[in-house]
């Protein structure tokens, strides 16, 4: 008797681990490519392919495209909300000109293969300044725009880029932007 309860065991065990394993789902990959995840603006236009969480690439036409850093948006209990991103801003870039209107350069980028680049806070929106791809150069910078303003100097930089491009940002691709 006790070996038929042992085996009324057993094939219960298997019958219920049949069963577990028949619900088993296994992911198998798609054959068809499906769309990459983009950063996707409030009106719904793709504004930049993600790099990382907080690194975006935007297209700023023709053949340049630059990095640009996204931040989280806060509410007024200052809880980052769920989904949703702003452009940021705090760089910095230098002029030749002493009023910050002309011959525009950005700082060298520490990322590999990734084209030199700065945001900046202007009156007019968060703005990205893309530089040429290259070595860097060295020139006389005469003022420095700020997320503040322009501030002139008197400095000979290294380790610069010219700016090929800019975009507003804000403008362009208003927030809130969010990955779809």
């Amino acid at each position: 008797m006790r070996m038929w309860i042992l085996a009324a065991g057993i094939a219960a065990a298997v019958v219920a681990a049949e069963s577990l394993r028949a619900q088993v789902v296994v992911a198998a990959p798609s054959t068809t490519p499906g769309n990459p995840i983009a950063l996707v603006d409030s009106n719904g236009n793709v504004a930049a392919r993600p790099l990382n969480e907080t690194l975006m690439l935007v297209a700023l036409g023709g053949s340049v495209a630059a990095p640009a850093v996204i931040r989280p948006i806060y509410d007024a209990d200052e809880r980052a909300a769920s989904a949703l991103a702003t452009w940021h801003s705090g760089g910095t870039v230098l002029f030749t000109s002493a009023d910050c209107t002309t011959g525009a350069h950005v700082y060298s980028s520490p990322h590999p293969g990734v084209r030199a680049a700065s945001q900046v806070k202007t009156e007019a929106g968060i703005v990205l300044y893309a530089g040429a791809v290259g070595p860097t150069i060295t020139t006389a910078i005469q003022s420095i725009l700020y997320d503040t303003g322009c501030a002139r100097v008197a400095v000979v930089q290294n380790g610069l880029a010219p700016v090929v491009a800019t975009v507003n940002l804000t403008a362009t691709y208003p927030p809130p932007l969010s990955f779809q």
